[in-house]
């Protein structure tokens, strides 16, 4: 408990969100009914297994599997970004970035290319492959069962996405150095079980990720995720990144606090009636309060699904708040890499995201305009 409190007292995001809400409940407007537990849920039992993983030494043996499978720098990087993009198709952008990123930096540990370039790129990647897929991300998810409409609508926005990823990997990869690669020592670096006890982990793990995918049953996936720590490694608990999850709560509260303002709603109320406004204030309000609970507070007010749906995704790209895996990527270099490696990566990261979040919002304008025609 000592370790995880001396956690938070030295996260920002926590405490200057924290603030925020104390703030706001002077004023009398914080009501935890705004929360989504459902998100909050999911995110602990995702961090948790992850951590287990990684303590268990699972991401460092497939990170040994890539370098193995690669001849060279370019193919390592391709497998690496291939990866973040259609593994976010399927378990989301969240999980693929909490496995690729501390494998992205196992790897590097062990031969050479330029990790932050590629952990930051590979963020991209992840949120590009998850706002294409249906399940890819909360959002889609929420905003598919708001609008109880068909993922055919976002057709369409979707392939506009996956233009920008067809374009741009290639071009990327195209600028790295291309160097052979080194053979490393073949070693077994997962922790030493009986048969059994892979197999039950193997098991619980495709339970929990399926879960968490159907998002049906989020609870259960939380508990079968907390059984599997205590059960495995219990000191993992206290590895577990829950100022990310609290920072998150904040973000919820502060969203709902802003609902209670009158002006503030019936203003948003306007813009969700302009479809181009719309995807304007969808795409800046994700930057400073990622683009989760945007879907939440935009989705009652307007009913331009397809709209919304493209602010969100391209609302991703820009700040390490517009998206949840924004986020987490940044927890997980600064869990994995020193402070001038974190500086690296925050100046790289807005590099790339600035040029996708303009790319991104040219072309959804320019959509939103050829529908309204």
């Amino acid at each position: 408990m000592q370790r995880i409190i001396q956690k938070l007292q030295h996260d920002t995001l926590f405490l200057f969100t924290t603030a925020l809400v104390l703030i706001a409940a002077c004023f009398g407007s914080i009501h935890f009914k705004n929360v989504s537990w459902e998100t909050v849920e999911s995110l602990l039992a995702l961090l948790g297994l992850v951590t287990l993983l990684q303590s268990l030494g699972f991401i460092e043996a497939l990170a040994r599997f890539f370098i193995e499978k690669s001849k060279t720098s370019r193919d390592l990087i391709t497998a690496i970004f291939l990866l973040s993009f259609f593994s976010a198709m399927v378990v989301t952008n969240d999980v693929a970035i909490l496995t690729i990123v501390p494998l992205t930096f196992a790897m590097a540990k062990k031969v050479t290319f330029p990790t932050v370039k590629v952990a930051a790129m590979a963020t991209v990647y992840a949120n590009l492959g998850s706002a294409i897929s249906p399940i890819g991300n909360p959002q889609n998810i929420f905003l598919l069962a708001h609008y109880q409409n068909s993922p055919l609508d976002y057709a369409i926005p979707a392939a506009i996405l996956t233009l920008l990823a067809l374009i741009s990997m290639p071009l990327f990869i195209k600028h790295v150095s291309n160097r052979q690669l080194p053979t490393i020592q073949k070693k077994s670096v997962i922790k030493e079980m009986k048969k059994w006890q892979y197999y039950l982990l193997g098991v619980a793990t495709l339970v929990i990720l399926a879960i968490l995918i159907s998002h049906h049953g989020v609870l259960l996936a939380l508990i079968l995720t907390v059984l599997l720590l205590a059960y495995y490694h219990p000191r993992s608990f206290r590895e577990v990144d829950y100022g990310v999850v609290l920072s998150i709560m904040n973000f919820f509260l502060l969203v709902g606090a802003l609902m209670a303002i009158p002006s503030v709603k019936e203003a948003l109320t306007t813009i969700g009636e302009h479809p181009l406004q719309l995807l304007g204030t969808g795409i800046l309000l994700s930057q400073v309060i990622s683009n989760v609970p945007v879907s939440a507070l935009l989705a009652p007010l307007t009913s331009h699904a397809s709209v919304l749906y493209l602010a969100v995704s391209v609302g991703a790209f820009g700040t390490l708040i517009a998206s949840l895996a924004n986020l987490l990527a940044f927890r997980q270099v600064k869990a994995n890499a020193i402070a001038r490696v974190r500086q690296n990566f925050i100046l790289h990261f807005t590099y790339y995201n600035v040029i996708f979040l303009v790319i991104g919002s040219l072309l959804a304008a320019l959509y939103v305009a050829l529908s309204s025609l």
